[in-house]
């Protein structure tokens, strides 16, 4: 069974959504970039995001990685401020 789109904007909404999940793969785009291409919260592109499409946020260098782990370590305090 193939996918059905009702309409042209639907089709490109998903094409454009597979394009932002490939390039951060690929590394091309970090995560606050593909939150803010797609209009999501970081949160949201991480967990509902990259999440539905079982899609890892762990990769990259040591330095890159330190970068998303005190961006992690910001989101964690503010959330737990809420």
């Amino acid at each position: 069974m193939g996918v059905y789109y009702s309409s042209l904007q639907q089709l490109q909404q998903a094409v454009y959504e597979d394009f932002i999940a490939q390039e951060f793969q690929k590394g091309h785009i970090s995560l606050g970039q593909g939150a803010q291409l797609l209009g999501l919260t970081y949160e949201q592109f991480l967990k509902d995001f990259l999440g539905s499409r079982r899609i890892s946020f762990i990769s990259g260098t040591p330095a890159e990685l330190a970068v998303e782990n005190w961006r992690e370590q910001a989101w964690l305090t503010e959330l737990l401020r809420r």
